[in-house]
């Protein structure tokens, strides 16, 4: 059986360093080289935190009726221009009242709100942590048979846990709250019933020590007496009938201005024209003045004319007298009177 061939394997070459990659091209030493994974997962980042949407309208209507809605805005409005001048008093009606950071299902909406020592401006909402922490100040609840509930039972507490040193309740349209205006303040944990004060022509009237005003209910409206300077605040409706009134009166002051004006100038024309005519009849009393004064020379001048003439026509005559006497005395040969011989 022949052999078979052995045939030896070609030589390996030696084992040598494997060459390093090389680096990619724009590469910087400077740069640092990503270091490999080790066997611990990375942690993972935590993710930034999502910001909190603070809705400024929660859906429901402003009000239930009229008689609310006309209440709200017109306390509102009221207060707003008390308050005009004041630029650290902010007023809001139907405002949604944040009052717990992080949290935007917790919240409150006053019919009417006031806050003292906030500045006025622009907000979509009211965050409480974002005013200092200052809640509103005093409150003031618009009843109707939607909310009278609530504002009854559940706002107060809620109130008083934020702080509103006064809440006010009234009751426009009358049956749903006894008394039918309500003024508390805040005692410890709760309210107090604020006292009342007797006035003239008020059912009930309260003093608002937040507000610097007294809240009056006469029966038919409520009013904000202002005692600084002793006036009702006028509702927008009123201020506006004042405001027609005053324009009225101004326009027929101006009317009677314009008209007394008119008959000065007309009096000022009829005098002008009086001194006029005046003036005329001096002028023609003085041409008839001087008329007569020309007449009268005139008659005089006549006259010496006359007695010029009545002593000419004697002086002809005693001359005409003369020459015939003396003629009558040529004939008679007598010697005419007056030839006296010498």
């Amino acid at each position: 059986m022949p052999l078979k061939e052995i045939r030896q394997a070609a030589p390996q070459p030696s084992p040598v360093e494997p060459t390093p990659p090389r680096p990619p091209e724009g590469f910087s030493p400077h740069v640092p080289v990503i270091p490999p994974r080790s066997g611990h997962p990375l942690p993972i980042p935590t993710p930034f935190p999502k910001e909190i949407d603070y809705p400024s309208y929660d859906g429901l209507p402003m009000a239930d009726n009229t008689d609310q809605a006309g209440e709200m805005t017109d306390d509102f409005q009221t207060l707003v221009t008390h308050f005009g001048d004041d630029d650290d008093v902010f007023v809001a009606t139907n405002l949604l009242v944040y009052y717990r950071e992080d949290d935007n299902e917790t919240r409150i909406t006053p019919d009417v709100m006031v806050a003292l020592g906030r500045p006025k401006g622009y907000r979509g909402s009211y965050k409480i942590w974002e005013e200092g922490h200052h809640p509103p100040d005093w409150v003031l609840e618009i009843a109707s048979e939607g909310t009278v509930k609530v504002d009854v039972e559940e706002k107060p507490g809620t109130y008083a846990g934020i702080g509103v040193r006064e809440y006010w309740q009234y009751d426009p349209s009358g049956g749903l709250l006894s008394p039918r205006l309500q003024g508390r303040r805040l005692s410890g944990l709760g309210y107090e019933e604020l006292p009342r004060v007797p006035v003239a022509g008020a059912q009930i009237a309260i003093y608002s020590d937040v507000l610097g005003l007294r809240l009056e209910f006469d029966g038919k409206r409520l009013r904000f007496w202002d005692p600084v300077g002793e006036r009702y605040l006028l509702k927008p409706q009123e201020e506006a009938r004042a405001r027609r009134k005053a324009e009225r009166r101004q326009h027929k002051a101006e009317q009677r201005q314009r008209e007394g004006a008119q008959a000065r100038r007309k009096a000022e024309q009829a005098q002008r024209k009086a001194e006029q005519a005046q003036r005329k009849a001096e002028q023609a009393q003085r041409k008839a003045e001087q008329a007569q004064r020309e007449e009268a020379q005139a008659r005089r001048e006549a006259e010496r004319r006359q007695r010029e003439e009545a002593q000419a026509r004697r002086e002809a005559e005693r001359r005409v007298q003369e020459l015939r006497e003396l003629l009558a005395s040529q004939r008679t040969g007598a010697q005419p009177p007056g030839s006296a011989e010498d």
